[in-house]
């Protein structure tokens, strides 16, 4: 018979897991709403001084965690292996990833990114076959093949792309954008490969807020350029509120909320839950800037999903490490 002793461990643990589950939840939930406040923001501010501000803001929300660490940071800045394994990432995961996603954001749209933000998976599961010499499946390479199909039909919007006016954005700059989007993915992906080995070293929130701080040391001059050539923006409510929910909201909270969430649940078991940024991200874009599907939008769009769970389920070839490392980096 269980005592009352018994019983409040357990009742507790289970509080604990439905909170985490909460807080995995949301963490999607709000990554999904960036894509339409990038797109609102970038209507009126340029990609590099959008990710200045976004990326400023969210190194002074999150300096009290490398302040808790700083003999952690001193340790690393005096290592120069460290040093430069750093910089490496710094330059693959928050200034060449974003620089290429939020200009081509500005020239797609914010559903097309929501979708093709699920791609990253198959590139990650893919470098992990050249990379790290995993074995070659033939689910898996049947899992990229649905993947890359998916975002062609997405990117194309047909069997054969078109060039016409859609929705205020022209074909061709949105076809531009939409490959800048993957290209970023890829890369992203490779940050992902590159940084596994660091993650059994620097916790991972931690790791975070120490690669976005030090991104600033591209991020302040290049915003700094910016504003001196075009002038400081003249941002309406709506763009200023956009820039800081993506700083407030999809890099600090959501991250927060991510990491909080994987201290109970595996890596392998909150990734179904990266399901809902692309869903929502699409659904959020479409109430909010009015965009438009197409049958070959939706379509695409199920291909891809259809392969993230193949490779979120080990048939790609990624065993749950490499999909607990992909999990690290999963915010727009």
């Amino acid at each position: 018979m269980a005592t009352a002793r018994d019983e409040r461990p357990t009742s507790g643990i289970a509080v604990s897991r439905r909170a985490a589950f909460a807080a995995l939840a949301l963490a999607n939930i709000l990554w999904a709403g960036a894509y339409a406040a990038g797109k609102i923001a970038l209507s009126e501010v340029s990609p590099v001084t959008l990710n200045a501000f976004r990326f400023t803001i969210a190194a002074l929300l999150l300096s009290p965690i490398l302040i808790r660490e700083r003999a952690r940071v001193w340790a690393i800045l005096r290592s120069r292996n460290d040093l430069l394994t750093l910089g490496l990432l710094i330059l693959l995961g928050w200034v060449l990833n974003k620089t290429l996603e939020y200009i081509g954001l500005a020239l797609s749209t914010a559903s097309d990114v929501a979708l093709l933000i699920s791609t990253e998976s198959l590139f990650t599961a893919a470098l992990s076959w050249t990379v790290l010499r995993e074995r070659v499946t033939r689910l898996g390479v049947a899992a990229l093949a649905l993947g890359m199909i998916g975002a062609y039909l997405v990117v194309a919007r047909g069997l054969v792309p078109t060039f016409n006016p859609s929705g205020g954005v022209s074909d061709g700059a949105r076809i531009l954008g939409d490959l800048l989007v993957i290209l970023s993915l890829f890369v992203e992906a490779y940050y992902t490969i590159r940084g596994k080995m660091v993650l059994t070293r620097w916790p991972p929130l931690f790791f975070t807020a120490l690669t976005i701080t030090g991104s600033l040391v591209f991020w302040l001059p290049a915003g700094a350029g910016a504003i001196a050539t075009g002038g400081w923006p003249q941002l309406t409510l709506a763009s200023w509120l956009g820039i800081g929910y993506l700083a407030v909201f999809a890099t600090v909270g959501a991250y927060w909320l991510w990491f909080r969430g994987l201290t109970v649940f595996e890596g392998s078991a909150a990734a179904p839950l990266l399901f809902i940024q692309p869903l929502l991200g699409t659904l959020i874009a479409l109430r909010l800037l009015d965009e438009r599907l197409t049958w070959a939008t939706v379509v695409g769009g199920a291909l891809i999903l259809l392969s993230m769970i193949l490779v979120l389920r080990g048939g790609a070839g990624a065993t749950a490490p490499e999909v607990e490392a992909a999990l690290v980096e999963p915010s727009p």
